[in-house]
């Protein structure tokens, strides 16, 4: 059976693998072997998979850059979807930034910021997809990138394209409406700037957070949503958590909310230090932190 659905998926997407290693797909750098890892580079292509994995009653998750998730050591027994091709394509038009959903976030910050159009700096030095950026809501405190949309481009899990307008969509803290549903691009609206003061904000804010956080360290980002009017990492620093490390998995040395592989890290490790930490600022604040990052497999 496992050849016979490959042989249909293989037919249906442009490019296809099986038991594919998913730790050389996510910016934590763990993760157990996908059953089947394709990419599709068309709508038609995305269409065509979806109908497989309903008429195969196979999982499907769509998997950006590979930040923001921590995919447990056994992998994942379905499908994993990467948006490629046509889903990268993007285009200004006007104030008007229209992209896939699989388009490269830090790439779409500095091409806005060389049009001389801002709005998304704050965006900068935030790994993964404007498909991953919406679907999160990435931003700072005070800044999200659901603010700039003014539509979005969908396809159901009926395999049924829409187009939503801002009026259908709502925005929190690290979340929007759209869960049941695979985000395939976007319309965002920008305003005009002067170019080089864009640019010096861009290199202002991509500075401070290389300063701050651990760049370049194999990591998914912020662990934990910060609690209202508080912030994550300060919690966990007084908690004397710091630099506390478990196998191959360490709480930076820099930012506490960030967890790092430091080179032979497994899922196992990572959670185990995650219990800790809500286990701690719990018994010491009474505050049970939410997780940022999502908890894929076992």
């Amino acid at each position: 059976m496992k050849a016979a659905i490959a042989a249909h998926l293989s037919s249906a997407v442009a490019r296809l693998k099986t038991d594919e290693p998913l730790n050389e797909h996510t910016t934590f750098h763990i993760g157990g072997p996908a059953r089947y890892y394709a990419e599709v580079d068309t709508a038609v292509q995305l269409e065509s998979a979806i109908k497989l994995c309903y008429r195969y009653k196979l999982p499907l998750l769509v998997l950006g850059s590979g930040s923001n998730v921590l995919i447990g050591d056994h992998g994942f027994d379905g499908v994993v979807l990467r948006l490629a091709g046509s889903f990268t394509d993007f285009r200004f038009d006007g104030q008007y930034l229209r992209s896939g959903a699989g388009a490269s976030l830090g790439m779409l910050v500095n091409r806005s910021a060389q049009e001389g159009l801002y709005g998304m700096e704050h965006l900068c030095g935030i790994p993964g997809t404007l498909g991953g950026a919406i679907r999160g809501n990435a931003g700072s405190r005070e800044k999200w990138i659901g603010e700039l949309v003014e539509e979005l481009e969908v396809m159901t899990l009926a395999a049924k394209s829409e187009i939503l307008p801002r009026s259908a969509l709502e925005f929190s803290y690290r979340r929007f409406n759209g869960e049941n549903m695979i985000l395939t691009g976007a319309k965002l609206l920008l305003k005009k700037g002067l170019k080089n003061d864009i640019l010096m904000n861009v290199g202002a804010l991509m500075n401070r957070r290389t300063d701050t956080q651990p760049a370049g360290k194999w990591c998914a980002g912020s662990i934990f949503k910060n609690p209202p009017g508080d912030s994550a990492g300060r919690l966990i620093e007084s908690c004397g958590l710091k630099g506390l490390t478990l196998g191959g998995a360490k709480i930076s040395d820099i930012h506490a909310n960030f967890i790092i592989n430091t080179g032979s890290a497994c899922s196992r490790d990572v959670r185990a230090l995650i219990a800790i930490v809500h286990g701690k600022v719990k018994e010491k604040y009474g505050i049970q932190l939410e997780l940022e990052i999502e908890l894929i497999g076992e």
